[in-house]
């Protein structure tokens, strides 16, 4: 479509094809679904490593942190 048509098609004809043309730009394919699923769950699985590096930490942290009087004393 040339600039003369666009022209003559007049205001109302202009934005229809703007939003037709903004319609097909915004287009959600099948394969902008899966990408978006396997985007997500990467994030997820990172935050669960995350989660669980800092848990076991904690873990480590406070069985260094007991003092070898703490355990109970056993008599022979």
């Amino acid at each position: 479509m040339t600039n003369d048509s666009k022209k003559r098609q007049g205001t109302l004809g202009r934005v229809i094809d703007a939003l037709g043309a903004w319609e097909n730009a915004m287009d959600y394919t099948p394969y902008d679904y899966v990408l978006d699923r396997v985007c997500n769950l990467e994030r997820e699985v990172l935050l669960l490593r995350d989660e669980l590096r800092a848990s076991s930490a904690r873990n480590n942290a406070g069985a260094c942190a007991k003092p070898p009087s703490s355990s109970p004393a056993v008599a022979r």
